[in-house]
């Protein structure tokens, strides 16, 4: 098999509303400001996203990426707007499985933004990003059963339920029911 190698700079993927580029360390200001104010509704679903979260960790976060990037294990992107240039939230592309060609697809949005089409659109972006650059032929997306927007975005971006995936996230040390949901190449072609 064939590694495809991926370097993040200048990439840009845009429609008309987003803009997704992976991450600079100058954007862990807006992040920090952005998971602060998304702290209610991040906390249940992303460990990260908690009571005493910092600057700090926002900078050696962002300070990974291009090591994870190197890697290939992770393709982390900052979602922003396409027209006014604001943080909107970030998403990204890892668990990266290189011999199935599989990668896990993740996203959150900052709550000012919620319920805009933000993140339906970034995960169709990054999804055809993942499919034509890494060559991916499966793009699944693992939401917990209670986590009600998120399983909504992976329906508005049409991705496909496939079941119940029983005790299968752990989320500060809570097991968690999860709704497996996967996009295939195809399944872009349609939209």
């Amino acid at each position: 098999m064939s590694v495809v190698k991926v370097m993040k700079k200048d990439i840009v993927l845009t429609d008309s509303s987003v803009l997704l580029r992976p991450y600079r360390l100058i954007d862990a200001d807006e992040v920090y400001k952005a998971v602060l104010e998304s702290l209610a509704e991040l906390s249940p679903w992303l460990p990260f996203a908690h009571k005493d979260y910092s600057i700090k960790e926002s900078r050696a976060w962002i300070k990974k990426r291009p090591e994870e990037w190197k890697k290939g294990t992770a393709y982390e992107f900052a979602i922003i707007d396409a027209r006014d240039g604001s943080y909107l939230g970030g998403c990204g592309l890892n668990g990266v499985d290189k011999e199935n060609r599989r990668a896990n697809l993740g996203y959150w949005v900052r709550t000012s933004r919620m319920g805009q089409g933000v993140a339906p659109s970034a995960t169709l972006l990054l999804a055809k990003w993942g499919f034509k650059e890494l060559r991916l032929k499966r793009i699944e997306i693992l939401v917990a059963t209670g986590n009600t927007r998120s399983l909504r975005v992976a329906e508005k971006a049409g991705a496909q339920r496939e079941g119940i995936l029983r005790n299968r996230l752990l989320i500060s040390d809570k097991a968690h029911d999860a709704v497996m949901h996967s996009l295939i190449p195809q399944d872009l072609a349609k939209i």
